[in-house]
């Protein structure tokens, strides 16, 4: 049961069922690579935890998920819109939004709306579904309990939590998607150096008709301060009924991350709502820290780390499991492409400098989010943070060829090697369509409307062009997103970003994009 089918080994086992390993195991699923997931829990969690970001959304609408997004999504707060309140029937004390420019950025910045949202669960359920759909295989109950790698291939042993029946797996590649106490991070050597708590913090779950009471949690996320208790109400679900607050603050709380009574949970939630009346049913209340680390290498050989096992943050700012399933998305294209010979294995280098600046962004604004909640200020002025943290990251490795070492203002909304191709609204007969359509699940050559000497240059990759119907006849369309001329072209990565710009049309440009895919590609 547990052990592969001899001579056809897994190309990659993901230890981890949570939204990281699941999302990391759909994409590799949807790119045709053999993938089993192992998790010593019996199910899913139930209890909806981290949300999604616009990005999050983004991947899985890449991988033909939107019908499904269209069914789980609804409509939460705009980022960083926030309001205090006395109490949830209480007096509104404060409403803070980000600055104009931001807002309108978060607004166009995507296909998905930047109100969109879905929780960890939903996210964990579509990944599963989706990953077995598309020939995944998950294992519940299954511990990885040893595991080494030499050139060739993983060998992890593997133990059934109900039986003790032990087995072994083998893989080209193991990824350790395990969580912030990763056995696969311990195993292989991969400290967590010296991690910075930020706060001690209580999170409660519940199920309350809070929704009519709240009004306003449908367009901010929700503060409240009274001399009873400090926290947060945010809700979990379209319907109202479904909440979660982070018990931030209450007289007599401990210095250290100490569990709540019952009894103790429900007399804070009621604090904060203001109405003792209303019936609550409690979930569960966790007792944690909020805990910042990075661990001293994401990559060991042919085993990789990812979201919480590669760097810990607390859900201030909203990015932690978002930053990890970008992480795979970021992993998946680059091993299918070693796998399947389009690549050289150098290209694998790539994964942790760029995951690195990616999870720093986010870090860094989840720690100063948990600096603005202690002085009681309002996080709007981090708006940039958050948009950096979120997607507009830059990235610098091998799989980039770079023009210069200049870092992009978040605003700045032209093609940058490096960064995630901009997002535009293109005509495409009555159907919307986004500039990221165009590029798919593996390299895309985009040309702009006078590019059409372009669509001959590539054997080896997908080439689009922006055509003048699609611009409504307006080519700046494309000179503005793309920062070239109307006949230059962009190279993108199977992840949607910006690998090499050429700026006009060259003399012979299918040697130029051969020469840019072998050294992207870690052909030399």
């Amino acid at each position: 049961m547990i052990n592969a089918k001899p001579g056809e080994p897994y190309e990659v086992v993901v230890v981890g069922a949570g939204p990281v390993g699941l999302s990391t195991a759909l994409f590799l699923a949807d790119r045709g690579v053999r993938v089993l997931v192992v998790d010593r829990r019996d199910s899913l969690s139930v209890t909806p935890r981290a949300s999604t970001s616009q990005r999050t959304l983004e991947l899985f609408r890449s991988v033909g998920l939107g019908a499904s997004l269209d069914r789980m999504t609804w409509d939460g707060p705009r980022p960083l819109r926030t309001l205090v309140k006395d109490s949830a029937v209480g007096a509104v004390l404060h409403r803070a939004a980000p600055p104009e420019p931001y807002a309108r950025r978060l607004d166009t910045c995507g296909p998905v709306g930047s109100r969109r949202v879905m929780t960890q669960y939903e996210v964990q359920r579509i990944a599963l579904d989706e990953l077995r759909r598309r020939g995944g295989q998950v294992r519940f109950g299954v511990e990885l309990v040893d595991a080494t790698a030499d050139a060739e291939a993983v060998r992890a042993r593997v133990t059934s939590v109900d039986t003790g029946r032990s087995g072994e797996l083998v893989s080209r590649y193991l990824v350790g998607a395990d969580g912030a106490r990763s056995g696969v991070r311990k195993l292989f050597g991969m400290d967590m150096p010296a991690p910075r708590v930020a706060a001690r913090l209580n999170t409660a779950f519940f199920r309350a008709e809070l929704g009519r009471l709240l009004p306003e949690s449908s367009t901010y996320a929700c503060f409240v301060r009274n001399e009873h208790v400090q926290c947060t109400l945010f809700a979990k679900g379209a319907a109202g009924d479904r909440w979660s607050s982070h018990i931030i603050a209450y007289p007599g709380k401990p210095d250290r991350a100490t569990p709540l009574t019952p009894e103790r949970t429900l007399g804070l939630l009621r604090a904060a709502i203001g109405d003792d009346t209303l019936p609550i049913d409690l979930t569960a209340c966790d007792a944690w820290e909020a805990t910042f680390g990075t661990a001293s290498a994401f990559r060991r050989g042919r085993v990789f780390l990812a979201g919480d096992a590669a760097h810990l943050q607390s859900s201030a700012g909203g990015l932690g499991m978002n930053t990890g399933i970008q992480d795979g998305h970021n992993l998946a294209w680059k091993l299918a492409a070693v796998l399947r010979g389009r690549a050289e294995a150098a290209l694998l280098d790539s994964y942790e400098p760029e995951r690195r600046i990616a999870a720093e962004a986010s870090l860094a604004l989840s720690y100063r989010m948990h600096d603005a909640y202690r002085a009681q200020q309002h996080p709007t002025e981090l708006a940039a943070d958050y948009l950096r943290g979120m997607m507009f990251y830059r990235y610098t490795s091998a799989a980039v060829l770079a023009e210069d070492d200049t870092e992009p203002d978040v605003l700045d909304d032209r093609a940058t090697p490096g960064r995630r191709l901009p997002h535009r609204w293109l005509t495409d007969g009555d159907a919307g369509l986004s500039t990221l359509d165009l590029v798919g699940t593996d390299w895309t050559l985009l040309a702009g409307p006078r590019g059409t000497t372009w669509l001959e240059a590539g054997d080896d990759l997908r080439v689009r062009q922006v055509t003048t119907a699609m611009v409504d006849g307006d080519e700046s369309v494309f000179t503005d997103l793309a920062g070239a001329e109307p006949d230059g072209a962009l190279l993108v990565r199977p992840d949607g970003f910006v690998a090499w710009r050429s700026p006009r049309l060259p003399e012979d440009p299918g040697g130029a994009v051969r020469r840019a895919l072998r050294t992207l590609c870690g052909h030399g």
